[in-house]
């Protein structure tokens, strides 16, 4: 190489130094401020010459506080030996690794820290000073003691839990199971352990849970299982019980794993049936109830017509005759009002009869019977009734019949009593093998007056007299817009 352009490269690479070393220096003391730890520099003599931000971040003190200061303003007064002898050893060129110690914040506040101190050689490798890098143990040992009571109380409530806890790995095996499920299953802990959750199934039931579970596993996912549905376990003594299972999942370096809650609700089943059995038993009684009212009004009804209302009307007519015999002049006037009173009473009688027991429900059916009853209630209310009928058999039950007509008398009596209405219609037709019965008015509206005395108990014996032929009821009803009660009663369960 020419010797110009050597001199040239080698004043080059002078002039080059200064500044690679600035850039050396500055990115060494970036990387010193990015550290998470406090670095420390000082000197023999404990006096700080540097301090990064990490430093600040963990005792309080700035730079400009604590830089040209002895480093035993961080030392508790029961540890100002420790810092000297540290030095000692520094001096001596040894090193000090991850020491635990106590420092003292700016706040007062008492840290745990882990020291590493290394010493610092100048270029013709002198000790010169001492590094320390000090790690903030405090918030890492607040972290492991919260995480071990969480731990605890986790452990605890698994342990208290009167529910069955079961955790299931993957391929099906129990990894952990609480005490509950001891008495659930009777097996204890350490039997279950290991074993697979399909032996607490009964044993038709195995195969089939294979899939569901693997089908879990495939997708895993909170979700509540039982509900409604008749889950059943099997005991270590061979015994079946229903359970309720709940389902949940924990993730794990081994994947998720399913954690099952298992609730013994034999009792609470049988319980559930106990009371639907009951009442099924007071419907029952209910429709036995009414069927025999039913009946006693037909009987008193008949009683009423044939005997005492005939026996009225001959009554009236004997008084006819008596008033116009020539010998009981005199005494016409008196029959004449006997016999008016003996007419009125018989017209009295055949009327309770008739509302007892409608003689054209058995004679005519259950449409001339309801289309008689909306005419009179007219007559009686002043209530404009408009009845229709569309498709109703000529013949359908006695049961459905009397069911049929009581409700609509009920909805009739209602709207008299409560609806303020200026008219009703009442439409009775048959579609698709069922009898539907329809009562409308334009009145106040239910809820308008749900606080008028016995209005509950109308709309109790709708209800009772529907069930009993196996219908249904619904109610719609608005303030100020009217209320329209439906019913349907199917036509193939009659009678």
């Amino acid at each position: 190489m020419p010797k110009k352009i050597k001199r040239e490269t080698q004043r080059s690479k002078r002039l080059q130094s200064p500044q690679k070393i600035w850039q050396s220096k500055t990115l060494l003391a970036s990387i010193i401020d990015s550290s998470d730890d406090a670095i420390i520099g000082k000197t023999l003599e404990g006096i700080i010459t540097s301090w990064n931000q990490s430093a600040q971040r963990i005792y309080g003190y700035t730079a400009e506080e604590v830089i040209g200061k002895s480093i035993s303003i961080l030392a508790p007064d029961d540890r100002h030996d420790e810092i000297p002898e540290i030095l000692k050893k520094i001096a001596r060129g040894e090193r000090i690794q991850h020491f635990e110690s106590v420092r003292v914040a700016k706040d007062g506040r008492r840290l745990k820290v882990a020291l590493s101190v290394s010493p610092i050689r100048d270029p013709t490798g002198h000790i010169i000073g001492a590094s320390a890098i000090a790690r903030d143990l405090t918030s890492l040992d607040s972290t492991r003691q919260a995480l071990q009571e969480s731990e605890s109380r986790a452990h605890a409530l698994f342990q208290a839990a009167t529910q069955g806890i079961l955790v299931v790995a993957p391929n099906g095996r129990i990894l952990m199971a609480n005490p509950a499920t001891e008495k659930l299953f009777g097996y204890t802990v350490a039997e279950l352990e290991g074993e697979s959750v399909e032996r607490l199934l009964p044993e038709r039931f195995r195969t089939g849970h294979v899939a569901h579970r693997k089908k879990f596993f495939g997708n895993p996912q909170t979700r509540a299982m039982g509900l409604g549905m008749d889950l059943q376990a099997h005991r270590k003594d061979g015994t079946e019980f229903y359970a309720e299972i709940s389902l949940t999942y924990i993730p794990s370096p081994q994947g998720a794993l399913a954690v099952a809650f298992v609730t013994d609700i034999s009792k609470r089943r049988a319980d559930e049936q106990d009371i639907r059995q009951q009442g099924r038993d007071l419907r029952m009684l209910a429709g036995k109830l009414m069927t025999a009212q039913d009946d006693e009004r037909r009987r008193i009804s008949r009683n009423l017509h044939d005997d005492l209302s005939q026996t009225l009307a001959y009554l009236a007519i004997d008084l006819g005759k008596l008033a116009n015999r020539p010998s009981a002049a005199e005494l016409t006037a008196d029959v004449r009002s006997l016999q008016r009173r003996a007419a009125e009473a018989a017209e009295t009688v055949r009327r309770i009869s008739h509302e007892l027991h409608p003689s054209i429900l058995d004679d005519i059916g259950l449409v001339a019977a309801l289309e008689q009853y909306c005419e009179e209630f007219q007559a009686r209310s002043g209530i404009a009734t408009h009845f229709t009928s569309t498709n109703v058999p000529e013949s359908v039950g006695s049961d459905v019949s009397s069911s049929i007509y009581h409700i609509a008398q009920e909805c009739l009596r209602n709207v008299a009593k409560h609806s303020k209405a200026e008219e009703v219609f009442v439409e009775i037709e048959a579609v698709r093998d069922v009898l539907r019965l329809s009562v409308k008015d334009h009145g106040v509206g239910l809820v308008a007056r749900q606080s008028q005395p016995g209005s509950g108990i109308g709309i109790v014996t709708i209800q009772e007299r529907a069930h009993l032929v196996n219908g249904r009821v619904s109610f719609q009803s608005k303030s100020g817009e009217g209320t329209e009660v439906n019913v349907e009663v199917p036509l193939l369960a009659a009678g």
